[in-house]
């Protein structure tokens, strides 16, 4: 059901490689259709002092990834108004027919650059 759902970028990490003894994080980047919507933020206390970070409320078709040592997987990215943000919860419901996925996501603290194919 895509009613309210527009493209968005993800970008979804890889498996660590080792080039040269140096690691790796090698990713790929989609656009995919979801619903995005916007939750409270958090203060979250850093070196610096204090910041609030927002938080998202993502609905998607298709699966979206957390971070998960034993499958040594780095959590899947957003891209949503200049910024990203790193899925931090994401379960699959299956309680109507409009089977979907549900993931909230926190916006990241590090500067790392957009995605590939412009803005979103």
């Amino acid at each position: 059901m895509n009613f309210f759902k527009k493209p968005y970028h993800i970008r979804r990490y890889l498996q660590p490689q080792n080039v040269k003894g140096y690691i790796s994080i090698p990713y790929t980047e989609k656009t995919l259709p979801m619903d995005v919507q916007t939750l409270e933020d958090d203060v979250i206390t850093t070196p610096d002092g204090s910041r609030s970070v927002q938080r998202l409320k993502v609905f998607c078709d298709q699966e979206i990834l957390v971070e998960g040592q034993e499958a040594q997987q780095k959590a899947d990215r957003l891209w949503y108004q200049g910024k990203w943000f790193e899925c931090r919860s994401s379960r699959l419901s299956e309680n109507t027919p409009l089977r979907h996925w549900t993931a909230t996501f926190v916006e990241c603290l590090d500067a790392e650059s957009g995605p590939a194919g412009g803005g979103g």
